[in-house]
């Protein structure tokens, strides 16, 4: 396969979904920095569940080294998705991993590398996982160099036989790179610890890009505000319609103004197509609750919109926020990066694994059901009276803790070095 004049066996970036998805968009991004420091004669074929549309990937952000898009079905509304569909549920029925189209791709490519930070794992539901680990599992029957990225995995405990499953994969793999610790402990619960180096998110070492704001979002910023990243997700784990979300949201960010003598800037990070999961998108469920907001409250609140803007300019409008509280990971990330004190309101053991390693504790982040009401407003007044304390630790342990995510190319390349007998 020749890209750009290289010609070479690609390496299969497989799970990372959209470019819709910024925090999608900061691993390609920083995943392909890394590969072109460790690996710059590999092309990557970038392989998604559905076709990865965003014209970001083509025209703003496009990966020069692209051997090209692969997908399983276009979208949700392809008049074969419910073939597609039934093929899953019976593969999940018998206890199958389901058969891709990417299978074909394995036995001519370098090695697989699962890019999704936390697609091996039920955030999704069990048919996400199973698709996820899919390819891996073939990948290990077929004797291809196989790497789970950058990760955040599990728990598979609610379902035993699956969970021995995964297991069984995860043992095989030739290299786990794993980004928080509570990962890490889970994995040799299940002893699994032969294969897995612990790292740091990729997405720590994201460039940040200012450009042109509004003057409304310029202004708010230039005097210092709060930014709150509140996300449509949240009724996947709250048992919660998105109605009473909505006025769970609604709430929550009235208390949040109301006590903080400051702008708040409502900033999304999920822009979803409306062939795919819309009820998934940032922008539009934050333009709801802003708009539900009583007037004396929305006056005090601006949102972002980052429609067409690319996550690097989106981390320089949180780079400039005085704190942050965040549902998104990679949205946290960014503030984090940044030494912006921030707040992660967490649905999943990812952001507490990834601040249990930043601050030895989780003192700034909590399950979202914990944040209800007056008590994220609560937790951000606690954070801003440590916000000097929060900047100085972050601004002494960010660098170190960044430069560990150049960690994931060294161990893939020493990896890939020992099956091709280089070492």
């Amino acid at each position: 396969m020749t890209t750009n004049g290289i010609s070479s066996p690609p390496i299969i970036l497989h799970g990372n979904n959209f470019d819709q998805n910024r925090g999608c968009q900061a691993l390609r991004l920083t995943t392909q920095m890394i590969l072109d420091r460790f690996l710059p004669d590999v092309p990557r074929l970038h392989a998604n569940i559905f076709r990865n549309d965003d014209p970001q990937f083509h025209h703003t952000e496009p990966d020069p080294k692209s051997a090209g898009l692969h997908w399983e079905i276009r979208d949700r509304f392809h008049p074969l998705v419910s073939l597609w569909g039934v093929k899953l549920v019976r593969a999940a029925m018998f206890g199958w991993f389901p058969p891709l189209r990417i299978h074909r791709e394995l036995p001519k490519c370098r090695c697989v590398l699962a890019l999704g930070g936390d697609n091996l794992s039920f955030d999704y539901g069990l048919f996400a996982a199973l698709l996820f680990f899919s390819p891996f599992a073939k990948a290990v029957k077929l004797n291809v160099p196989s790497v789970i990225w950058g990760a955040s995995i599990g728990p598979f405990r609610q379902k035993p036989v699956w969970e021995k499953k995964f297991a069984h994969v995860l043992r095989q793999v030739d290299l786990i790179t794993v980004r928080e610790p509570l990962t890490q402990a889970y994995l040799a619960e299940l002893g699994i610890e032969r294969n897995v180096r612990m790292v740091s998110d990729p997405a720590f070492i994201l460039p940040t890009e200012h450009t042109e704001l509004p003057k409304p979002l310029e202004r708010a910023l230039t005097s210092g505000a709060v930014g709150l990243n509140i996300a449509p997700l949240m009724t996947r784990y709250s048992g919660q319609s998105p109605q009473q979300w909505l006025a769970a949201a609604v709430e929550m960010v009235t208390n949040v103004v109301r006590r903080m003598a400051m702008p708040a800037v409502l900033i999304p990070h999920v822009m979803m197509s409306p062939n795919i999961f819309p009820s998934n998108d940032d922008f539009l469920f934050m333009q709801e609750l802003r708009n539900a907001l009583e007037p004396a409250v929305r006056e005090r609140v601006v949102l972002y919109d980052a429609r067409e803007h690319t996550c690097k300019q989106i981390k320089g409008v949180i780079s400039r926020l005085r704190l942050f509280a965040s549902c998104r990971l990679h949205a946290a990330i960014a503030g984090l990066s940044t030494n912006v004190p921030t707040f992660s309101i967490g649905y999943s053991v990812k952001s507490r694994g990834i601040n249990r390693d930043l601050f030895g504790r989780e003192d700034w982040g909590a399950h979202f059901s914990e944040l209800m009401g007056q008590r994220l407003a609560d937790r951000l007044v606690h954070l801003l009276g440590e916000e000097d304390k929060v900047r100085a630790h972050l601004a002494n342990v960010i660098p170190g803790y960044a430069e560990k995510a150049w960690l994931n190319g060294m161990y893939l390349r020493e990896m890939l070095d020992r099956r091709e007998g280089k070492s």
